[in-house]
């Protein structure tokens, strides 16, 4: 009897602490801890982030979830890939580009990360696989030419990806250093979004979050960066039923 009760604590504990190692950043940068598992949408709707906290359970659409982390190297990102919001995972990531895993929407029921997609530090996305040739593959890395010429020459492998990564991040830390600093652009609001930032001072609505998220906005507006679908969605989730409030902020991004 006595083993019986030892074992059960055991397996309580090992499964809670398994539970904590599993977490997910919530579109509004709120990170949720539980037992973790993610629910394939299927063609035509998003992914779900199904959360388990003791006896509750809670529930979050890929478009309201940031990341999601089930554990050492198993990292999920929420992109929208063929109209559909899924959780991609996390292959090979560098500062400028990072390598996902995602499911084809129109295989099925199906858990198999199989599919490759680039997605770069300008919001560009590309589907790769082992046939894309390397003319074009050398194509994406074009803004450093030192590494696009050693991929075309063959020094640089496709299959090293991670030094690929590694050479496209220095070559533009270097760059990036090299400009002035004269001509670094410093984002401040425009004089729409300053308008819509009164706006919502005045309603009371100004709180902390959206403070950050409308400057981290301004700045990719500024560097001519796309907006990423998460950050959108997050700050029209702040801005509650207030359809003209969204109206004026989809029409300064867009």
């Amino acid at each position: 009897m006595i083993r019986f009760i030892l074992s059960a604590v055991f397996l309580f504990f090992l499964s809670n602490s398994y539970a904590q190692d599993q977490w997910l950043v919530t579109a509004k940068l709120d990170t949720i801890r539980g037992k973790i598992f993610l629910d394939y949408g299927g063609p035509y709707q998003a992914d779900e982030a199904q959360v388990k906290i003791g006896k509750e359970k809670s529930s979050y659409k890929a478009y309201q979830v940031r990341s999601v982390s089930l554990g050492e190297n198993d990292v999920y990102e929420s992109i929208k890939i063929d109209q559909r919001y899924q959780f991609a995972k996390v292959d090979v990531k560098g500062k400028y580009f990072t390598q996902y895993l995602y499911i084809d929407a129109t295989a099925g029921n199906t858990s198999n990360y199989s599919l490759k997609l680039f997605v770069n530090w300008k919001g560009d996305m590309y589907k790769i696989s082992n046939l894309t040739p390397r003319k074009r593959f050398a194509m994406f890395f074009e803004d450093c030419e030192s590494v696009k010429t050693k991929i075309e020459s063959g020094e640089l492998k496709k299959k090293d990806l991670k030094k690929i990564f590694e050479a496209f991040d220095e070559c533009m830390d270097q760059a990036l250093e090299a400009k002035s600093v004269a001509t670094v652009q410093v984002a401040t609001p425009s004089a729409d979004m300053s308008e819509f930032i009164e706006k919502l001072k005045s309603m009371e609505l100004y709180n902390d979050d959206l403070e950050n998220m409308i400057k981290d906005i301004s700045q990719k507006m500024v560097n001519k960066q796309s907006i990423p679908q998460y950050l959108q969605q997050a700050v029209l989730g702040q801005l509650g039923e207030d359809e003209s409030l969204k109206s004026m902020f989809l029409e300064l991004i867009n």
